[in-house]
């Protein structure tokens, strides 16, 4: 037998426990806090985290389509406007050689 198996023989050798060995660990078994405990905090944390800059994306999306929204109906009512204004300056346009015969007329 060689120098390297005497050596796994003397680590691989059984032994006693200490004293109130298994009490000790059994104590702090019970003192410690499961590790996926706080993963799962962890992780519920993250999700409402995305949940809620993604909810602030849609909501910020929204009120700018409605400002569009809004903006489109102003110039709509823009055009309205203008296009009414042309009409009666097309009119009186329209009208002036009418004028101006009766002018020369009188």
């Amino acid at each position: 037998m060689n120098q390297l198996e005497r050596d796994l023989r003397e680590a691989l050798r059984r032994r006693e426990a200490p004293p109130f060995f298994a009490e000790r660990v059994l104590a702090r078994t019970r003192q410690s806090k499961p590790r996926g405990q706080h993963s799962w905090v962890w992780l519920t944390a993250a999700v409402l985290l995305v949940l809620m800059v993604g909810g602030m994306g849609i909501v910020r999306e929204q009120r700018r389509l409605a400002e569009g929204e809004r903006a489109k109906e102003q110039l709509m009512v823009a055009f309205r406007i203008t296009g009414s204004k042309l009409a009666d300056v097309r009119e009186r346009i329209a009208t002036i050689p009418q004028r101006v015969m009766q002018r020369s007329e009188q």
